[in-house]
């Protein structure tokens, strides 16, 4: 069974472009993962300072592999000082096609 996760970010006001273009630049990358089925990065339209990752991974060890990346870890040393907040969110899948 595949794994499919949600991670929410939201922007501290202000810093919304700056998350924004340091978001995009780890989609390219990852895309070409072992195990990505599926990577995207989304902005929700009522709320502009809130990016949502809808993301599928082959396996929790495909997962790992990705957030042990460089371009992961720099990810994780950058965002802190542009968000407010940040949820991650490991589902299993039930029915329906990729996340």
């Amino acid at each position: 069974m595949t794994l499919p996760v949600v991670a929410i970010f939201v922007a501290k006001s202000g810093l919304e472009e700056k998350l924004e273009t340091l978001l995009r630049s780890v989609v390219e990358p990852t895309l070409r993962e072992e195990g990505c089925i599926s990577y995207q990065v989304n902005r929700d339209i009522a709320n502009p300072r809130r990016f949502v990752f809808t993301e599928e991974w082959q396996s929790k060890a495909d997962l790992d592999r990705h957030l042990a990346t460089p371009h992961l870890r720099m990810l994780s040393e950058q965002i802190p000082a542009l968000i407010e907040s940040s949820d991650v969110i490991l589902l299993a899948k039930v029915a329906g096609g990729p996340a």
